[in-house]
């Protein structure tokens, strides 16, 4: 159906914020190792705050520290970075307020693990990004789509929406099963660098010409590593 290869790994340890790229990462059923553990919550309940409803929020970064040499750990707790370079590590007790006070979020925020069932995992494809951004007739960033993977495929542009679900996909020596197609969120159209830009024309580009689905997502029952460079296929 397709062959291509890894090019870019991402996570994200803190949902809502910019995230690292990798060099290799390892998967299971929980999802990517360290990707979107954390999330930011109004005090108290159990409503999110994220980029669509704070896109301040995406001037702050988080990654995980080196741990043993090995950049791609996830061992421990992230640091988060913000705009200014600033880092802090997250269980200091003046993270909230600072975090609340850059991103416009007057009723406070919290940070704490995210609970979830299982986990997933978002694969975009690079002819994808490179037709869209001809359609447009300007750039448009993979991060804006916040991938775990990005690959490189001798599929026609968009195809990968149209896979049947339960389809195979091969990452590495892997074997993931595709789930669906992501129906995307507004989050896209907002400038991934935090700077509380809209770009709408590509949000109703999404929606109108694409169904309002961009990249898809997989998952796998055991544990698996998977590296850029590494074969992927269908």
């Amino acid at each position: 159906m397709f062959a291509g290869e890894i090019k870019q790994l991402w996570r994200y340890p803190v949902k809502g914020l910019r995230g690292e790229t990798l060099r290799s990462a390892v998967v299971d059923f929980d999802g990517l190792a360290g990707d979107r553990n954390l999330g930011l919550f109004e005090p108290g309940t159990d409503k999110s705050v994220w980029g669509g409803s704070h896109p301040k929020l995406m001037a702050w970064e988080a990654a995980f520290p080196a741990q043993c040499g090995c950049a791609d750990s996830a061992s421990g707790d992230p640091v988060l970075y913000e705009s200014g370079g600033a880092a802090w590590s997250a269980d200091d007790a003046a993270l909230p307020d600072r975090l609340a006070e850059t991103i416009d979020a007057a009723k406070g925020v919290e940070l704490r693990k995210v609970s979830r069932d299982y986990g997933r995992m978002l694969v975009v494809f690079e002819a994808s990004v490179h037709r869209l951004s001809e359609e447009l007739g300007r750039e448009v960033e993979v991060e804006r789509f916040r991938p775990n993977v990005v690959v490189g495929t001798d599929l026609e542009p968009y195809a990968e929406t149209s896979i049947e679900p339960g389809t195979a996909i091969r990452l590495g020596a892997h074997e993931f099963t595709l789930q669906k197609p992501c129906e995307r969120c507004v989050l896209p159209s907002w400038d991934p660098s935090g700077t509380n830009e809209r770009d709408m024309e590509l949000h109703r580009h999404v929606i109108k010409a694409l169904g309002n689905h961009f990249g898809i997502y997989v998952r796998i029952n055991e544990t698996a590593t998977i590296a850029v460079g590494d074969p992927v296929g269908a």
